[in-house]
């Protein structure tokens, strides 16, 4: 009797993840970040530095400089300034600006460059992703990781993307998909209940980041719908991205 309970621990286990599963919203919702609360930042801060967010920004960057790997670059919403820090250690022939609208966060940027070996080749700004703080084609690299989906008016920050990457500079705009698979929904489920600080959880996060996403197809309708040309979606199991190269 014994020896059956942990099979049948784990198809209760499996009905009940199938069961939260079911109950998912499928709708778009926008969210709200809640930046301007300093409780609220210095949790994000938190949650930007754990070894999977640090994956992230390694991958994130990675990408970006395989495009473009020498002259000006800026990150749209850059948080914590962590990958601002990343992209400059992985390219030592980018300059890279972080901008964002919290001061706590770019006061956190400002620290993390403090201490990291890169400072001189990094700065931030405030700033708002739908007037970019750059004139016409002055970037040579553009990137934004985890804000698409809290932006009020996508197709006006990918007309900015758009206005300020040069002709031959790259794009990347990565986030979360909305129609990610069962196990990965789950995975943010648990991390709201049982790992994110209170003040994240109390703003229906990391769920409401994903229910407020785009699917790849969503995604590609924005883009159509913007100036940005020469750019590609691409899709993973968690994620996608809207990149390419200025035209």
């Amino acid at each position: 009797m014994l020896c059956g309970l942990p099979g049948s621990l784990f198809a209760a286990l499996l009905a009940a993840g199938w069961w939260l599963y079911s109950r998912r919203r499928r709708e778009r919702i926008p969210s709200v970040e809640g930046l301007d609360d300093p409780e609220v930042a210095r949790a994000y801060g938190w949650i930007a530095a754990t070894p999977q967010m640090r994956l992230l920004r390694c991958l994130v960057a990675r990408r970006a400089v395989a495009m473009k790997s020498q002259g000006l670059a800026a990150d749209l919403g850059c948080g914590p300034g962590l990958l601002v820090v990343e992209l400059a250690r992985q390219a030592a022939g980018l300059e890279v600006v972080g901008i964002d609208l919290s001061t706590e966060m770019l006061a956190q940027g400002e620290e993390h460059a403090r201490r990291s070996r890169v400072g001189e080749r990094v700065s931030f700004r405030r700033g708002d992703v739908r007037q970019i703080p750059f004139p016409d084609g002055a970037l040579d690299l553009v990137v934004s990781t985890l804000s698409l989906h809290h932006w009020n008016d996508p197709v006006a920050v990918l007309d900015e993307i758009a206005r300020v990457v040069r002709p031959g500079g790259a794009f990347l705009v990565f986030d979360l998909r909305r129609d990610m698979p069962a196990p990965a929904w789950l995975l943010l489920w648990f991390a709201q209940h049982v790992v994110v600080p209170a003040a994240i959880r109390r703003l229906n996060e990391p769920v409401g980041s994903r229910n407020a996403a785009y699917t790849p197809q969503e995604a590609a309708e924005l883009a159509e719908r913007s100036q940005l040309r020469g750019r590609r979606i691409t899709a993973g199991p968690l994620w996608l991205t809207i990149e390419g190269m200025g035209v």
